[in-house]
């Protein structure tokens, strides 16, 4: 092999080599490329609307609020209700149910309904969960959730600045009850000292049972779900449809508002009369004193 020969080999045996280095290390820049890609798409399509204090973490005690508004057809607003209802009463360990009405509708009314409850932390996601969630028969298009909102209360000064009166009530009774003790206390000493201390305990009931109520909201989450009616997954006609399948009530509401406003207008019509001959006698009355005027001037 001569010299130009081994000159020309040589680069190309290093071309070659690096060929499979420089794939891999494209391989490499494609996956860390794909893998970044992933976790920016999973960080994205991952949704925490309803993050609570547990999985918060941090010193701050925040009472967390959940307002959801979901959209259904008329005559499914109250077959969910009664299932989130029943859900909460029945089936959800700790759920309390704080609110629950419903409106059905009536006329150009449309149904309602209103549910809230009070949940504890790991509990939250699967009732909200069930609440979106379609009902059996039904398609997943039929449940529409129009809104939602999480909302959070900071109640550390609360808690704290309960938690220290609370320290100097207990404090306060303490030394009440020390200075009771005294062998040489006079009667109407103990009968005041008696009267602080019934003080001082009723205030002291009164802050722990503040400070139980904070710690409950802080310890569970409010959820509160609107039905209603929703027409965006029903078509360009719905509208129409729904006024043509409510016609008879529209037409009643209609004709007793134009008879309400027949019989609210009775009363006026002697007034509008009156005004109107008031009207028609001043006119003929300017119209003749305009006349021997124009007489005059034409003669």
């Amino acid at each position: 092999m001569s010299r130009g020969e081994a000159g020309g080999w040589l680069p190309r045996g290093l071309l070659l080599a690096a060929i499979p280095v420089l794939a891999l290390l494209a391989g490499c820049s494609d996956t860390r490329r794909e893998l970044r890609q992933d976790g920016e798409a999973a960080e994205a399509a991952a949704p925490a609307p309803f993050v609570s204090a547990a999985r918060q973490g941090g010193a701050a005690k925040l009472a967390y609020r959940h307002d959801l508004t979901i959209g259904l057809a008329p005559d499914r607003v109250a077959p969910h209700f009664t299932a989130v209802r029943d859900r909460c009463l029945n089936e959800s360990a700790g759920c309390t149910l704080l609110n629950a009405s419903i409106r059905d509708g009536g006329g150009t009314r449309q149904p309602q309904a209103r549910i809230e409850v009070r949940l504890p932390h790991a509990s939250v996601a699967g009732y909200v969960a069930f609440v979106t969630a379609p009902l059996p028969g039904e398609a997943a298009e039929d449940v529409a959730l129009i809104e939602q909102a999480t909302r959070a209360e900071d109640l550390t000064a609360a808690i704290a600045d309960t938690g220290r009166r609370l320290a100097q009530l207990n404090d306060y009774r303490t030394r009440l009850t020390a200075l009771a003790e005294k062998p040489d206390n006079r009667a109407e000493d103990l009968i005041k000292i008696a009267g602080e201390l019934a003080q001082v305990q009723n205030q002291i009931e009164e802050a722990e049972g503040a400070r139980r109520t904070l710690g409950e909201r802080v310890d569970t989450e409010v959820v509160t779900v609107a039905f209603r009616t929703s027409r965006a997954r029903a078509g360009a006609f719905a509208p129409v449809q729904e006024v043509w399948s409510r016609s008879g009530p529209i037409l009643g509401e209609s004709a007793a508002s134009a008879l309400r406003f027949t019989v609210a207008s009775l009363p006026w019509l002697p007034i509008v009369l009156l005004a109107l001959l008031l009207l028609r006698l001043v006119w003929r009355i300017r119209r003749k004193r305009a006349q021997p005027a124009r007489v005059r001037l034409e003669s």
